[in-house]
């Protein structure tokens, strides 16, 4: 299990929005702080904007924040919009395997899964503020 760069820089950037509060952080603001190209970075706030983690508003002042409170973000909720769940075993995904019925081994897959997905669910966005 991997999670992309783009799955670590989408949490890294809602922290930094997250950190700031109500106010507005511009590309180039989220970009120079996350090391990253403006290009890059656009990519990864069109992807939390198409699933409203995130507010746009045009103009000097604006830029982007939160639309919720820190704590109601979840890294899992964050990472799926980048893709970034684990997919442990092809067995769990939606298509199955034709060896379900049978496998002995599916329900240690199953399990693993669950506490990966129950732990990234319990990190909030603002856990990740305090630290």
């Amino acid at each position: 299990m991997k999670i992309s760069s783009m799955g670590r820089y989408a949490v890294r950037i809602m922290v930094e929005l997250a950190k700031h509060g109500d106010g507005f952080l511009s590309v180039s603001e989220l970009s120079k702080t996350q090391d990253a190209s403006a290009k890059y970075t656009e990519k990864i706030i069109s992807m939390l904007l198409k699933a409203n983690l995130i507010l746009s508003v045009r103009g000097a002042q604006g830029g982007y924040r939160l639309v919720r409170a820190p704590e109601e973000y979840s890294v899992r909720e964050i990472l799926a919009v980048t893709g970034d769940l684990p997919k442990l075993a092809p067995c769990l995904e939606s298509v199955g395997c034709e060896r379900m019925g049978n496998c002995s081994s599916l329900s240690c897959w199953e399990k693993l899964d669950g506490l990966i997905t129950e732990y990234l669910q319990s990190v909030k966005l603002s856990d990740l503020i305090s630290k």
